[in-house]
């Protein structure tokens, strides 16, 4: 008789953890996208009364999105958005460049054959925009979109996950920031060409290589007003394509 409600009671909390597995994903998307900017305070009644949940859901979440990295949680005045400083943005980025790496050298040995057209649909389309000059919210986007493709089919669920969080902090950043230079944007085009290339030839050295430079290129951008500009950043398409292809 004690077993019953026992069994009875596990769908209601598989069903709450949905739920605020949900509003954080919710609240990291309206960070990203600037709703709520560096700073601010996230307010748990207005979260509940726009979402419909409870309070109890939202402060649950926003926990969430603290270990994300994304807010700071403050004794008894609630959840404040991060203030990314120069040192964090590094660090994000340099993050960033290993997990990336790891990522695209999986891809090359596990990524599924059956899949490769949509790969190279979404390079076609990362390609196009930067042809139309699209505005570097939606080259930022896209780049982040065909990172998470090729993460999500490296074989490897944890260094999916490891990538989409440290992916979405760089992606935040990259947004808040100002423009990259047009030369470090056609770099890292280029260099995202070779790294689609490269998984689908199976060369995984050579993925890994060009996926630290992607992340290498757009970190060295970001900073440039605030330190030195890495050689990445400088390097010709011709060169550039050279070094890839010269490593391991």
């Amino acid at each position: 008789m004690t077993s019953e409600p026992k069994r009875a009671g596990r769908p209601a909390r598989k069903s709450a953890q949905t739920l605020d597995a949900r509003l954080s994903e919710t609240l990291i998307r309206e960070i990203i996208e600037n709703k709520y900017a560096p700073g601010d305070w996230l307010r748990e009644q207005e979260i509940s009364d726009r979402h419909g949940v409870s309070r109890a859901s939202v402060r649950e979440a926003l926990r969430n999105v603290a270990r994300a990295g994304f807010v700071e949680m403050q004794p008894w005045r609630g959840a404040q958005v991060t203030q990314v400083g120069l040192d964090e943005l590094i660090e994000i980025f340099v993050l960033l460049e290993d997990v990336y790496a790891q990522s695209a050298r999986l891809a090359a040995a596990h990524f599924p054959e059956a899949l490769f057209p949509r790969l190279e649909a979404q390079m076609a389309e990362l390609d196009a925009a930067l042809r139309a000059g699209a505005s570097k919210a939606e080259l930022c986007s896209k780049s982040f979109e065909l990172g998470r493709f090729i993460g999500r089919h490296c074989g490897s669920r944890m260094s999916y996950r490891m990538l989409i969080q440290v992916g979405s902090l760089a992606l935040w950043q990259q947004l808040l920031l100002t423009p990259g230079t047009p030369l470090a944007v056609e770099q890292s085009a280029h260099a995202h060409n070779i790294l689609v290339s490269a998984i689908k030839t199976r060369e995984g050295e050579v993925a890994a290589a060009a996926a630290r430079l992607t992340t290498l290129i757009t970190r060295s951008s970001l900073i440039a007003e605030n330190g030195p500009v890495s050689a990445p950043a400088t390097l010709g398409a011709k060169r550039l394509e050279r070094r890839l292809r010269t490593t391991g």
